[in-house]
């Protein structure tokens, strides 16, 4: 099996989706926060390239407001406050950050992790944002993150994620292990200008290839039964593919709208008769009200009893 870690990742949240996305194959509109994730992945990726010249922050930010569409937002000022944040991203970046600072050994680099299974072997694809090699002589894995949350130091050194990044570096330059160099994995948190970083032990690997042997064959026992469970999660909100999810599809039924004077005329005499009906109803439990209000009078009784239930009087 031949797999995207984007792929195993969305199976683990949501068999479903995976089933949308990578089985069925079906194409939604990106999102517009993917949209402006890619932009700025984008800018960065022209600022670290390598050569003769490094680009100017004017021109960083010129690339933004090039390539900025402004049609993705709801309205106009959605669009500003966007953009306004995309700007102040790429400017406090490129005060921490010239480029000089960095030995870039590759960008939006594409990558295979291994992992066998008996006699099958599986490969995990992917694409890492940035590899330097740091003033020690370490390979540091960066991978550009836009989200607004950052997560805890413990959660960085469990990220699956990072552990495959790592698998493939391993697997692209088997130097790194025969020589037992170890290798840096990173998340920039480009909103907050924070770099978390990270490391993993051949025990942490040991356990990551484990979770994914056991990944792999769930995604293939899954698609020999044709059994893709959807699964509730935090980013439900956000999933492209609510219209098909029977957690949230109801939310987009179709309601029949009324356009012709037959059926307005329809639903008034229905009204009227139902109306009718009320006021019947309401003139009867008036009388029906009265009685039993003297007959608590009469017997000096707050509330009384049937066999359906009972009365309080108001």
């Amino acid at each position: 099996m031949r797999i995207s870690y984007s792929a195993l990742e969305t199976f683990k949240r949501c068999p479903l989706k995976f089933k949308f996305g990578y089985v069925d194959k079906i194409k939604t509109p990106k999102r517009k926060e993917a949209i402006f994730g890619t932009l700025l992945h984008s800018a960065l990726k022209i600022l670290h390239e390598p050569g003769l010249m490094i680009p100017t922050e004017e021109e960083i930010l010129k690339y933004i407001s090039d390539n900025w569409d402004a049609k993705i937002y709801t309205d106009e000022q959605e669009s500003a406050l966007a953009f306004a944040q995309a700007i102040k991203i790429m400017k406090d970046y490129y005060a921490k950050n010239y480029p000089s600072q960095f030995n870039v050994v590759a960008l939006e680099t594409l990558f295979e992790a291994p992992i066998q299974i008996g006699q099958d072997l599986h490969l995990i694809t992917g694409k890492i944002d940035r590899i330097d090699k740091t003033p020690e002589g370490l390979f540091e894995v960066i991978d550009y993150k836009t989200s607004k949350k950052m997560p805890s130091q413990q959660a960085v050194d469990k990220d699956l994620q990072l552990s495959i990044y790592h698998l493939g570096v391993a697997n692209r330059w088997p130097s790194l292990a025969k020589e037992r160099r170890p290798i840096k994995v990173s998340l920039y948190y480009l909103r907050h200008g924070e770099k978390l970083s990270s490391a993993r032990t051949a025990r942490d690997l040991e356990a990551i290839t484990e979770e994914a042997i056991k990944s792999i064959e769930t995604i293939k026992q899954a698609q020999q039964a044709v059994k893709f469970d959807a699964t509730p999660n935090p980013l439900c909100d956000w999933c492209e593919y609510q219209r098909l999810c029977p957690f949230f599809k109801h939310k987009f039924k179709e309601v029949k709208l009324f356009f012709n004077d037959q059926d307005v005329k329809a639903l008034i005499g229905e009204y009227t008769k139902l109306k009718d009906e009320v006021d019947e109803r309401d003139k009867r439990l008036s009388v029906i009200k009265a009685d039993l209000s003297k007959f608590m009078d009469q017997e000096g009784m707050e509330r009384l009893f049937g066999e359906d239930g009972y009365i309080t009087r108001s």
